[in-house]
């Protein structure tokens, strides 16, 4: 399946764009006039952001931690804080660890950079609540994607919603330890347009069933159970592994929906089918999404995942699903 590159900004006239990479995370400068951009800056929002929208999953509270970097839209009753001011206060100073100099050559040409959990560095990017969502593509995090489990192992299962949007988000960056437990990331408090937002709700859930010898073809979603399975008297439930799952504010300031406590540790070897299903009650519609990757590097000239397991979108029963071979050892593609 070819990969969209979904990097088209459109304010593009206002500046030059230059991109650092990070696993499945791009990050955008947004101009190279910071007036200019600040200007645009005081109007950020407008009719679009601010508003808690409700109670109930949690959001952005904590004094030290991740800042909302990515415009967001909360359904439900998905709770976000309006941050009543923005300050910082506290810009990098390290030497930038895990980087290339190339890397760190585009940091110091478009600093100061303010990085991430960090009293004193508060921002946050436009958000609204809604109380239904038209999903225009859906990520899948590119491990996924690109790389088998391997057995016993731990196994980041991560998936992010997208809508169009016109809402502001904060030029962010890399600036220690890319695609590590100890991964740094900041921004250069430079406003920019993705075109999108991600969406945020405490009601998808995620659900894993071991498929062993099971013919794909023949499963069906069972919408009561909210499982698959084969039809016959009496039906053939795959077994479902148990995993904490749950909507997260990321290092990239971007709400996703991933799994907890070092992610998945499959047991068995063979096929597992990995189910994200939005519940009838959610205002959250997948009828028009598409599986796509948000902000693959178009300057490297790749493809983003290399074809281990290919995500599908079931329109009739709300939900997303992903075949992953586990394997023993190492390798292995797709089957």
């Amino acid at each position: 399946m070819m990969t969209k590159k979904l990097w088209f900004l459109p304010f593009l006239a206002l500046g030059m764009i230059f991109f650092i990479q990070c696993s499945d995370e791009p990050f955008y400068s947004a101009a190279d006039d910071p007036a200019e951009m600040s200007a645009l800056k005081a109007g950020k929002g407008g009719g679009n952001g601010g508003g808690g929208g409700g109670g109930g999953g949690g959001g952005h509270t904590e004094v030290i931690g991740n800042n909302l970097s990515f415009p967001a839209i909360a359904v439900d009753g998905f709770g976000i804080t309006d941050l009543a001011e923005e300050t910082f206060n506290v810009p990098y100073t390290g030497d930038n660890p895990g980087l290339t100099q190339a890397e760190i050559d585009d940091l110091e040409l478009n600093g100061p950079w303010f990085p991430q959990k960090t009293e004193g560095n508060v921002w946050q990017a436009d958000f609204t609540s809604s109380a239904a969502v038209d999903i225009s593509f859906i990520d899948w995090g590119d491990v996924i994607e690109s790389v088998n489990p391997k057995l016993r192992r731990p196994f980041r299962l991560e998936v992010t919603l997208y809508a169009q949007s016109t809402m502001w988000g904060y030029t962010m960056a890399l600036l220690e330890y890319p695609s590590s437990m100890d991964e740094v990331q900041g921004t250069n408090t430079i406003p920019y347009l993705p075109g999108y937002a991600t969406v945020v709700s405490a009601q998808p859930r995620l659900v894993i069933q071991f498929l062993g010898n099971i013919d794909h073809e023949a499963l069906v979603w069972d919408e009561i159970d909210r499982l698959w399975m084969v039809p016959g008297d009496p039906p053939n439930i795959p077994e479902v592994t148990p995993l904490s799952f749950s909507t997260e504010l990321n290092v990239g300031g971007k709400y996703i929906y991933g799994a907890s406590k070092g992610g998945w540790k499959p047991v068995d070897a063979g096929f597992y089918r990995i189910t994200f299903y939005i519940p009838s009650s959610s205002g959250i519609n997948l009828r028009n999404a598409e599986i796509d990757n948000y902000g693959a590097d178009e300057e490297a000239g790749e493809e983003s995942e290399t074809g281990a397991a290919i995500p599908e979108v079931d329109p009739d029963n709300n939900l997303t699903y992903v075949d992953v071979l586990v394997v023993a050892g190492g390798g292995g593609g797709k089957r």
